[in-house]
């Protein structure tokens, strides 16, 4: 069961989490359009669901070669001021990918050099994107944070593949990235205006020593470990995503006007759930609660796979997207709660590795076997592995009994 605390997210009392999920949120649905953007001209200039995939390798790579070194640095610097830098070296990519294009000088190794380089700074990013949200609101409230959060990313999901498809069917590629390329400016400024900093007292310098702390807490707490596993095998085997460009052209014939409400569908049940979810209070029965929703995310991907109207389609997309938020919040309440704030960079880190890691080397799976096999065998092979995993997992009591204990409010570090 989860008990409710009322119909407002407590998370949005904070006026700089407020500040700061506002800000991300505009800059998801930035990186969207890059990605519609990306992976549509990429196919363009290509015809091949392998380049797509191979887009996805080139992000995939130095993102989890880098995610350990953005945890260090999370617990080692300010983390404001670090988000600050990478949102400026994103925004030089993006400016770059509109010259480019503009231009007509954009050819396919240049967009798996941009894809790499977001990649980097993502991957540097990413950890203290997660281990920030802790330092803006109490410990009572950060459920309701994670929540929110995953929100807020949903709109941005489902605004931004929506708006992306219809500028690159009016407008083009090149004006995706302008906005993508905007919205880095917009997330850099809702940085600046937080007030609250984060508290200096239990830095830990960049260091292999430092690094092997947060992989030994990790070893050390079952439970974290194989929720990690778990979202790693849902985003490589189990998201489509990757094929969408390819059914929306050659499979439903929707255009990129129906790619984008292919990209968009998903988090629309996400939206959903992720909203209630941000009104409520710590969950009981937490990890019953992440095994269904896997399960629940893996019998829709096997059904869209299958399915052979595009409407159909769209509604299993968002049964996915509920399943995935599901799962997906609570296991970001399990690690953060479970996580001291002194090592929550680089436990978020090792995290990023296989969140982040999954959803680009998925994308190049899902290429790779949609080459071999057929678009349709890739998307439902991929779901029906994500299922394996999940019920070979919901088998270990460890992780089907998890409860998280319920605790008074304590400030966190501003």
């Amino acid at each position: 069961m989860m008990r409710g605390r009322g119909p407002r997210p407590p998370a949005l009392r904070h006026r700089d989490f407020r500040v700061f999920v506002i800000g991300q949120a505009i800059s998801l649905v930035g990186t969207q359009f890059t990605n519609v953007a990306m992976a549509w001209q990429i196919y363009e200039l290509t015809g091949s669901p392998l380049q797509i995939g191979l887009l996805g390798l080139a992000r995939g790579i130095p993102q989890i070669a880098l995610t350990l070194l953005g945890g260090m640095l999370a617990d080692a610097v300010d983390r404001r001021r670090l988000m600050m830098a990478m949102q400026l070296a994103q925004f030089c990519v993006s400016a770059s990918l509109v010259a480019l294009t503009a231009a007509e000088l954009i050819e396919p190794f240049m967009l798996y050099v941009a894809s790499a380089l977001l990649a980097v700074f993502a991957g540097l990013e990413n950890p203290t994107r997660a281990s920030y949200v802790p330092n803006l609101v109490p410990r009572a409230d950060l459920t309701s944070a994670i929540a929110f959060t995953t929100s807020m990313r949903q709109v941005a999901y489902i605004l931004g593949p929506s708006l992306a498809g219809v500028v690159l069917g009016f407008a083009g590629v090149v004006w995706c990235y302008t906005v993508d390329a905007t919205s880095w400016v917009l997330m850099l400024s809702s940085l600046a205006l937080i007030r609250g900093r984060q508290a200096a007292s239990g830095r830990r310098g960049v260091s292999f020593a430092a690094l092997a702390e947060g992989i030994a807490f990790v070893r050390s707490q079952r439970i974290i470990l194989l929720l990690m596993v778990l979202d790693f095998s849902a985003n490589f085997f189990g998201s489509p995503r990757a094929l969408l460009p390819v059914y929306a052209k050659d499979i439903f014939h929707v255009g990129p006007e129906g790619l984008g409400l292919l990209y968009a569908a998903s988090s629309i049940g996400a939206l959903g759930g992720a909203f209630v979810m941000s009104t409520i209070g710590q969950p009981q029965r937490a990890g019953r609660w992440v095994l269904t929703g896997v399960v629940f995310y893996s019998v829709c991907a096997m059904g869209f796979a299958l399915s052979p109207v595009y409407w159909v389609a769209l509604i299993l997309l968002v049964g996915m997207g509920v399943g995935d938020t599901v799962s997906s919040v609570l296991r970001g309440s399990i690690n953060q709660l479970v996580t001291p704030d002194r090592l929550r960079g680089r436990v978020s880190a090792v995290n990023s590795v296989f969140i982040n890691g999954g959803p680009p080397l998925g994308q190049f799976e899902s290429g790779a076997v949609a080459a071999l096999w057929g678009v349709p065998a890739s998307a439902f092979t991929g779901g029906l592995a994500t299922l394996l995993v999940a019920l070979s997992i919901a088998a270990i009591p460890a992780a089907r009994r998890f409860t998280l204990p319920r605790e008074e409010a304590q400030p966190m570090p501003a």
